[in-house]
């Protein structure tokens, strides 16, 4: 697979050129592609490795963004049209390619060129990823395979709508919090940095010893004024460290996880956004006929937590020893009860897929309420906060103003 420099000449007579990623390697496999609708192309030549690498990155840089929402209602009026006899292709071009999306319509006739090529709906997709994820691929491949592409692609496009739902409402909940505390720890840097000087001679002024708190928050102005930069550069390399840590080191962002998994409100977050990602992800694979043990391994590589990552290499193992679904998930020591006994459940009565769905939808709506009850009550404690800051900002500069004038 590479980014390819062309020429071609086309059936309406008028020559192209352009920059294209195939999964091909030979430039004799590019042509052949790029002539399947008729043109003649002139040449057609590899970019190197770094070159092409660097290409792919601007590239997404500056290309229009395409949300999930509208990636899985292409997938839906595919379903619909698949459903109605239309064939893969002009399905694809309906739905995705005629998009006015200028990436979702990139998508689309790259999508339907592989397929012209010679190549399965399935195998396409992989070379787009980022917009269908393995699920999303695993249940195209189930659904070429047993005849059943309609459903299961209509099944992948509202699986794609929940799970970037749970995504969204976790992050959204995450992120809240420390947009708030961020605000006003700006807005007292603010202070400190632009008013404090400006009050400072009229209070120094008079020669008169000033209270402990002035005297404090001087110095932290002065401080501030004065290292400012440093401050400024060392939180951006913190953070720079620490999202690159837990990129690269697993050791670190598995301590982080576990970590956040025993902070008060936000690990109750976490357990339900995974365990509404888990039941959901196992409620889809297995309605789609997969196996359990196979269904666990596409589950494992979707996951970003490292916990949950390793308590279900724990249940796979213990599968794989004879035990059951049931015991397998009580033993990790993860997984409530709750989930634990639909499980048992389903598994007894041969009901699974519905068992987890009913746990996947109790989840998601546990979560939404500990959404909006963290609004709530970060609200109050963020204002108290605040208030305290510039309440003891304003005592500490203006009592001295107020003794001055009696």
């Amino acid at each position: 697979m590479g980014y390819f420099h062309y020429k071609l000449i086309g059936k309406d007579g008028v020559v192209r050129g352009g920059l294209v990623n195939l999964p091909f390697e030979s430039p004799l496999s590019a042509i052949a592609f790029l002539e399947q609708k008729g043109a003649s192309v002139i040449f057609a030549q590899p970019l190197p490795p770094v070159v092409g690498a660097v290409y792919g990155v601007l590239e997404r840089l500056f290309e229009e963004k395409v949300t999930v929402g509208a990636m899985a209602e292409a997938l839906n009026n595919m379903a619909v049209m698949l459903k109605s006899g239309i064939s893969v292709v002009s399905a694809i071009q309906d739905a995705i390619a005629d998009s006015d999306n200028p990436t979702m319509s990139k998508v689309g006739h790259d999508l339907v060129g592989r397929i012209q090529a010679g190549s399965s709906l399935s195998e396409a997709v992989r070379a787009w990823g980022r917009f269908f994820p393995d699920t999303v691929q695993f249940l195209m491949r189930i659904g070429e395979e047993t005849g059943a592409l309609d459903r299961t692609i209509h099944d992948a496009s509202k699986h794609m709508i929940k799970v970037d739902k749970i995504y969204r409402e976790t992050k959204s909940a995450l992120t809240y919090p420390a947009f708030m505390f961020t605000a006003i720890f700006a807005a007292a840097a603010f202070w400190l940095y632009f008013v404090v000087p400006m009050i400072l001679p009229l209070l120094t002024s008079t020669g008169k010893q000033l209270p402990g708190l002035t005297l404090g928050i001087i110095a932290t102005a002065d401080f501030l004024r004065d290292y400012l930069g440093w401050i400024m550069m060392a939180i951006m390399l913190i953070i720079i460290g620490f999202r690159t840590m837990m990129r690269k080191v697993f050791a670190f962002r598995r301590r982080v996880h576990k970590i956040l998994l025993h902070v008060p409100v936000i690990g109750k977050l976490i357990h339900a956004s995974n365990l509404a990602f888990i039941t959901e992800y196992l409620s889809l694979l297995l309605n789609a006929g997969v196996d359990v043990i196979k269904s666990i391994d596409i589950l494992s590589v979707s996951l970003s937590n490292e916990v949950y990552k390793e308590k279900m290499a724990e249940v796979r193992a213990n599968l794989i020893n004879g035990l059951g679904l049931k015991n397998s998930f009580a033993m990790t020591r993860l997984f409530p009860p709750f989930v634990v006994r639909l499980i048992g459940i389903g598994e007894t009565s041969g009901a699974l897929s519905t068992q987890l769905d009913f746990a996947s939808v109790e989840y998601a709506r546990r979560l939404e309420d500990l959404i909006k009850g963290l609004s709530k009550s970060i609200e109050p404690i963020a204002l108290a906060f605040g208030g305290g800051v510039f309440v003891t900002l304003l005592i500490g500069m203006f009592m001295p103003l107020y003794g001055l004038a009696k």
